[in-house]
């Protein structure tokens, strides 16, 4: 079981360890703004193999990485994006000996399906609710309607006259 060093940012850590241990590889990662020296090489020093994100990455991690793994003559990579299966193929060039190949289950391919149903399902349930919400409103705002009645009476012995009205008088005074 080799062990892989990944030096990148944490939001990327979690696809890339779960890729790396469907292989059968251990994880290290590594992401801090202010890096020390002695934490790099201790890592460098517990890897097989060590891969640098020269993007979006301190750059004094970078250099410690590169220095570390070049004075204990670990094999190491340094490239801008890649993912899983990009540190995959790096190992299988580096550790021809082992077998790295991808360990598939049964039921994580079925895991997706059922949640998709479970999703779709859920937003007929939702679209059912509010369409019965909004009949509901729909029905209490007309039986409501009839109740305003007192509002009715009491408008009706205001009158409201159609003439035009002369707004140059109405200002004057």
């Amino acid at each position: 079981m080799k062990t892989v060093l990944i030096i990148c940012e944490s939001g990327y850590w979690r696809d890339l360890r779960d890729e790396l241990a469907q292989v059968g590889c251990q994880f290290l990662g590594f992401d801090k703004k202010k890096p020390n020296r002695s934490e790099i090489d201790s890592l460098v020093g517990k890897a097989d193999f060590v891969v640098i994100r020269n993007l979006n990455v301190a750059h004094h991690s970078v250099s410690f990485a590169k220095e570390a793994a070049k004075a204990t003559a670990k094999p190491f990579w340094v490239g801008r994006n890649f993912g899983a299966a990009k540190v995959i193929e790096l190992l299988k060039v580096e550790f021809p000996e082992e077998n790295f190949v991808v360990q598939k289950k049964s039921f994580e391919k079925s895991k997706p399906k059922q949640l998709k149903n479970k999703k779709k399902s859920l937003n007929q349930n939702v679209s059912k609710t509010q369409h019965e919400a909004t009949s509901n409103e729909l029905q209490q705002y007309l039986s409501s309607s009839k109740k305003n009645l007192p509002l009715k009476t009491a408008l009706k012995d205001i009158k409201l006259d159609d003439d035009d009205i002369d707004f140059a008088k109405l200002f004057k005074s």
